[in-house]
């Protein structure tokens, strides 16, 4: 909220809004023994672009000293494994300055009796913003697998009342940072360099940055010129 009345005020010297406040996910089951385990973690996203450079991929919280716990340590306290944490492609909002990027995390439930989901999370319905020209990263998804396949909850990124069973899993895309500035001002060779290392797609180079890139993957400057130019 502060940074997007600042953003009216001020808007060049404006960061583009962070993924979110909070995106805790809590994992809860019984152990063969019968002891109850939990596992509850704040996980991450990006922060936003500002007038210095693009924002931060896969951040921490912005508003507390909460941290993302290592995938070694969730593994060995709790009946679960980690089959994908990494950085979501296209997820940052498109700017002079990008925001940074989120992340996904997709977690196998390893338990017998299964487990209990909850899910407290934001931007789902309404993505993190961009400013001075910047544009909107992605929305927060969150799916599970049921008997009939994938779903997610009614209110997009809060659940409670789901359960999992062995083998299943859940999958959180955290959303990215919003951008700064005219994303078509940003220079060809970074869009092309976030294309190469799997930041941007080729087709959000051209559509929203307006950038050409040959198959080589190296950026057309004529080309681009040409489509950025006014027709």
């Amino acid at each position: 909220m502060i940074f997007g009345a600042f953003a009216q005020a001020a808007p060049e010297r404006a960061n583009g809004s962070p993924f979110a406040t909070i995106n805790a996910l809590s994992l809860a089951g019984w152990r063969a023994h019968g002891r109850k385990w939990v596992m509850f973690c704040f996980f991450g996203g990006g922060l936003g672009g500002n007038p210095e450079g693009d924002g931060l991929n896969h951040s921490n919280n912005p508003i507390s000293t909460a941290i993302i716990p290592p995938v070694e340590i969730l593994e060995s306290l709790y009946p679960v494994m980690f089959t994908q944490w990494a950085l979501r492609p296209d997820s940052g909002g498109p700017g002079l300055h990008r925001g940074g990027l989120g992340a996904i995390y997709e977690i196998e439930v390893l338990a017998d009796g299964g487990a209990e989901v909850f899910l407290l999370g934001e931007r789902g319905k309404y993505p993190p913003f961009g400013v001075n020209g910047g544009k909107a990263a992605a929305l927060n998804r969150f799916v599970y697998d049921t008997q009939s396949g994938e779903a997610t909850p009614p209110l997009v990124s809060k659940t409670t009342d789901v359960r999992i069973r062995r083998g299943q899993k859940v999958r959180l895309e955290t959303p990215g940072g919003g951008g700064f500035g005219d994303p078509c001002a940003r220079d060809p060779e970074r869009v092309a360099r976030d294309v190469r290392l799997g930041y941007v797609s080729r087709a959000m180079a051209r559509r929203d940055y307006e950038v050409v890139l040959r198959e080589d993957g190296t950026a057309d400057a004529e080309a681009t010129s040409k489509l950025r130019s006014p027709a």
